[in-house]
């Protein structure tokens, strides 16, 4: 949500770094966060206060998200040993979650989610967001909007243990890098006609 560090810097550090995690191994830090923190969740009744208040932290920290907003409220939202995985990263450990959210916030001029809709299953709360970020390096200042769902699982003072997000970065983001943005745009346009033709 994430909450994303500016696309542009891990797609280039991406390419020149030999330790970037491969798809197979960021799904296996997911995973293994599932098992981990089973028996450490907790299920709220629905409707309830507690529920309330938990989604209502959850919502306030990712509704503008600062420097100074991150710095001051990651580890009320975060468990000590939490994970967070966000389609280009996984980090785990609320320090580390920290940082990683603190350098998203810096690089950008605005990072705003909104909370459009929030499914239960069981220990689970599914949230579906729409995202603006603003940055004067993307889209020559203009927000970007993208949409998505992240998985969250709390533990027993709501704090959580696990966000998983799922969303298509290449509308929001992707289009709006150089060279990267081409292509990108290339690819869905032959899809595209490849599909009309068809």
């Amino acid at each position: 949500m994430k909450y994303i560090i500016i696309i542009s810097t891990l797609c280039l550090s991406a390419c020149t770094n030999p330790n970037v995690e491969t798809a197979d191994e960021l799904n296996g830090r997911y995973e293994e966060a599932l098992l981990r923190t089973a028996s450490a969740s907790a299920a709220f009744t629905a409707n309830s206060a507690a529920e309330k208040d938990v989604l209502a932290r959850l919502e306030a920290y990712f509704a503008v998200m600062t420097p100074e907003s991150v710095s001051a409220q990651t580890s009320a939202v975060y468990a000590a040993d939490a994970f967070l995985y966000d389609n280009v990263a996984a980090v785990r450990g609320v320090d580390a979650i920290q940082n990683y959210l603190l350098k998203a916030a810096k690089d950008v001029e605005e990072l705003r989610v909104e909370f459009l809709q929030v499914a239960r299953a069981e220990r689970e709360y599914y949230i579906r967001w729409r995202m603006t970020i603003r940055s004067d390096a993307l889209a020559s200042g203009s927000p970007l909007v993208s949409y998505g769902v992240t998985q969250f699982r709390f533990d027993s003072e709501g704090r959580v243990l696990v966000h998983r997000d799922f969303w298509d970065a290449s509308t929001g983001l992707y289009e709006h890098l150089p060279v990267v943005g081409g292509w990108m745009q290339r690819v869905r346009g032959a899809l595209g006609g490849h599909a009309e033709a068809g």
